[in-house]
């Protein structure tokens, strides 16, 4: 009886469905009930899908879209260089504001002392016969004592800024000078990929994030305060004078045991690799830190991990950094899709101490954060050809709420292998 109905239903989709506009079959349609799919969130009525209104934002696609990706998100670990060479100028690196406006009126000022007065009014009091109105944009100001102030009029507004940390901009037009706190700069840099990856990279170490690449005028657009326009500076001097730049090869990796206990035998290491491969080990507050053999690389890792674990690569990528300077990889922009450990950052501080006597040494500051926190960090010494191991981090550290279907052995594991890339002028090249 069960298979009679089955048959019929059958037979009457298929006449409606080959019906043609000669011969109409009056057959009633059973009327499709309300489903929803929960993988995409799709309501379905009556063969229309219906979706639920999301708040507006920008499409992942569009967001992960970035123009570094080929430039330092491809690591290729079979011709890796420990010691690289890179030419450029220093004097090529410029710092300049783009939002200055009009130069003021060529005035003459002196003897001007104020006592207790914040920057505007400062300001209005030197401007107060010159018919150049003051806009403050922010409520309130540092508040300056200063005696016999002299000198043209551009000279001394500078400094009474300079003094009260903030900016300025002139409009002729309708005579007017603008304060805020912000400003917006453009950074040139010397005319190298490596160069402006390791500026980039110091940049965001030292958390300025709001930043912009201008790829074929090789100019880093950003905007910031005094705070952040001192930074900058700072690192500009370390590019100056620093001989060395480091940088780091990275593979992110989630690991999954599927022994029969659910963990992965990392004390097996010292069995699979020669003797001496593991040459310093360190535990943090969570996770250790291995320094170990050149011999331990991208696939002697995975080769050790295949028998005992199902591996993703999370993020692959390199992060370049002045001599003795910190540096941030974010794991997000090297990511191969949104995953829990997007949110993870890798702030590297590394010296380079060469020597002729014995390969360089590199004294390792690793910090691991999130915005939540820092999960660990690790000081390791190591030389120039050693990588560094970051093992026994829990994946579910990343998880927000009380369940998951990761399961609580699941882990995060970094590989992290240095190199060296030499800073040569110009001149020292050619001798």
């Amino acid at each position: 009886m069960k298979f009679n109905k089955i048959v019929y239903t059958f037979a009457c989709l298929a006449l409606i469905s080959c019906r043609n506009e000669t011969s109409v079959v009056q057959t009633p349609v059973a009327q499709v009930p309300y489903v929803e799919t929960t993988s995409y969130d799709v309501k379905v009525n009556d063969y229309v899908p219906v979706f639920d209104k999301l708040p507006s934002r920008t499409l992942e696609n569009v967001e992960k879209f970035n123009l570094e990706t080929p430039l330092r998100c491809e690591v290729d670990w079979e011709t890796q260089q420990l010691i690289s060479t890179q030419p450029f100028d220093r004097r090529d690196f410029l710092l300049e504001r783009v939002d200055k406006g009009d130069a003021l009126p060529d005035l003459k000022v002196e003897n001007l002392s104020f006592e207790n007065k914040s920057v505007d009014e400062v300001l209005r009091i030197l401007l107060k016969n010159t018919g150049i109105q003051i806009y403050a944009t922010d409520s309130f100001y540092k508040t300056l004592s200063q005696k016999e102030i002299g000198g043209n009029l551009t000279q001394v507004i500078d400094l009474i800024t300079s003094l009260g940390g903030v900016y300025y901009n002139y409009d002729n037009r309708i005579k007017r000078i603008t304060l805020k706190r912000y400003a917006k700069w453009n950074l040139h840099v010397p005319l190298s990929t490596d160069v402006i990856l390791g500026m980039e990279d110091a940049l965001r170490g030292a958390d300025i994030d709001d930043i912009v690449i201008d790829w074929e005028d090789k100019i880093i657009i950003f905007q910031g305060d005094i705070v952040t326009e001192d930074k900058v500076r700072n690192i500009i001097n370390k590019f100056a004078i620093e001989n060395y730049l480091i940088a780091y090869d990275i593979d992110v990796l989630r690991v999954y045991p599927k022994t029969l206990d659910g963990s992965i035998k990392w004390m097996n290491i010292l069995e699979a690799f020669n003797a001496g491969s593991i040459k310093l080990s360190q535990k943090g507050i969570i996770g250790r830190a291995l320094v170990v053999s050149s011999n331990f690389n991208r696939d002697s890792l995975n080769e050790f991990l295949y028998p005992q674990a199902n591996t993703v690569l999370v993020s692959s990528g390199t992060f370049i950094v002045p001599d003795r300077w910190q540096g941030r990889f974010d794991i997000g922009r090297c990511g191969r899709e949104v995953r829990l450990e997007t949110d993870l950052n890798i702030l590297n501080q590394t010296q380079f101490l060469p020597s002729d006597k014995y390969v360089g040494k590199l004294d390792n500051t690793i910090v691991l954060r999130t915005s939540n926190g820092d999960i660990a960090k690790y000081t390791v010494p190591s030389r120039l050809g050693d990588n560094i191991l970051i093992i026994g981090i829990p994946t579910q550290y990343f998880v927000e709420g009380k369940e998951t279907i990761i399961p609580p052995n699941a882990e995060l594991v970094v590989l992290l292998s240095p190199r060296i890339i030499k800073i040569v002028r110009p001149f020292e090249q050619n001798k």
